[in-house]
């Protein structure tokens, strides 16, 4: 990602407008600074580290915007705005990043209970986009959703998508596996997962699980399908066996079965004669509709300076969600900014709590609401005032 080392020095006072951004405030740990950047189309962190005469400023992880240009142009302005002296960047990069958000690329919050008249397939973790493609071309009456965390792939499949004039791709940026629990009952056709990652050394990674399958069966219609093609025998094997536990399933299963598109990937390991596994479950079931569930409206008094006071490194851990309490940034006496991981322990969520005018609100802004994000949502709440008024936890 785009980052610029820079001349130690002090900031200039926020907030402060420059070239289509505002800096509106910066929040700062003993660790790092973060700076609240504001775009035309979306809100996020630059992270400054102090290094000894220098400072690297560069996107923060969590919040960074998909589209590399955004983050370029960001750090630029910054900079600029600060008169800071560049001792070395990589944020002039040739390469075409796309200029503005695509409009192929949709919110989680756009598949909350998602219905359309046309069939639906997804693939989980597309790559360079090529079966997907593919599939969308052949089958223009369909509607196809890409799910991907891997940012330049998704820049790739934006930028061919608007080349090649497809219309009938949604590309997210998020962990599939809470996107699935979005999705409305028996509404999806088809979902691909195509050589994921193995985690062979971390099998608790892996995309597919038992609470991964009974979701993907939920949200199948009758009949529909789940295929996953690997070239890992260790995964192959994993994953059989927990397609034969489900209560009831029809699988096919095939080895070395040649596909009308095949990835870079697919084509360099038929060529090196390493085997290639399909599992396809058929779904035989029709499911219930989701619960709806909300989290609770929170409107008890917090008290930032106790918070700061108070606060540590925390994890709560419940049966099956946690709440870590990893840092705090301090705004100024009464605002700061704290950043936390919760929810299920093997698909968490990441974000910061922004604390301004007892006001809270998450950076990225919204989460998925999953039994267990809301449970810890309650949880993180009751935190930040029970430390307010006595600093229990701390």
């Amino acid at each position: 990602m785009p980052n610029a080392h820079v001349k130690k020095d002090n900031y200039c006072q926020m907030p402060i407008k420059n070239d289509g951004f505002l800096f509106e405030f910066l929040a700062s740990s003993k660790y790092d600074d973060l700076v609240f950047t504001k775009s035309k189309e979306e809100n996020f962190f630059l992270q400054v580290i102090d290094k000894k005469k220098i400072k690297l400023i560069k996107a923060d992880k969590i919040t960074k915007p998909t589209n590399v240009k955004i983050v370029q142009d960001a750090i630029k302005s910054f900079i600029d705005a600060n008169n800071f002296e560049i001792l070395h960047e990589n944020i002039n990069s040739s390469k075409n990043h796309l200029k503005k958000k695509s409009n192929y690329q949709k919110d989680i919050f756009y598949f909350d209970d998602y219905k359309s008249d046309k069939k639906i397939e997804i693939e989980i973790g597309f790559g360079s986009g090529r079966h997907i493609l593919h599939l969308a071309k052949k089958f223009p009456d369909k509607e196809f959703i890409g799910i991907e965390i891997h940012k330049p792939s998704i820049e790739q499949l934006l930028k061919q998508c608007q080349l090649q004039n497809i219309k009938n791709i949604f590309v997210v940026d998020f962990d599939a596996r809470i996107l699935l629990q979005m999705l409305s009952s028996n509404s999806i056709d088809t979902i691909y997962i195509h050589f994921p990652v193995p985690w062979d050394k971390k099998p608790h990674r892996r995309v597919i699980s038992k609470e991964f399958l009974n979701e993907s069966i939920r949200v199948l219609k009758k009949n529909g399908k789940l295929e996953l093609r690997s070239d890992s025998e260790k995964y192959f094997e994993y994953s059989r066996d927990l397609f034969l536990s489900l209560q009831k399933c029809e699988i096919v299963i095939r080895k070395n079965n040649n596909i009308e598109i095949s990835s870079k990937y697919e084509d360099r390991w038929k060529k090196m004669e390493k085997n290639i596994y399909d599992i396809i479950l058929i779904n035989k079931e029709f499911s219930k509709e989701k619960e709806k569930i909300v989290p609770e409206k929170f409107e008890k008094e917090i008290n930032f300076s106790n918070i700061y006071s108070n606060f540590s490194n925390k994890i709560i851990r419940e049966d099956d969600f946690f709440v870590h309490f990893e840092n705090i940034y301090k705004i100024d006496k009464n605002s700061g900014v704290i950043k936390i991981s919760f929810g299920s322990y093997d698909k968490s969520e990441h974000r910061y709590l922004i604390i301004i005018n007892d006001q809270l609100n998450y950076l990225p802004n919204k989460f998925a609401f999953t039994k267990q994000n809301i449970l810890s949502d309650k949880i993180i709440k009751e935190y930040l005032h029970e430390t307010s008024k006595k600093g229990i936890y701390g």
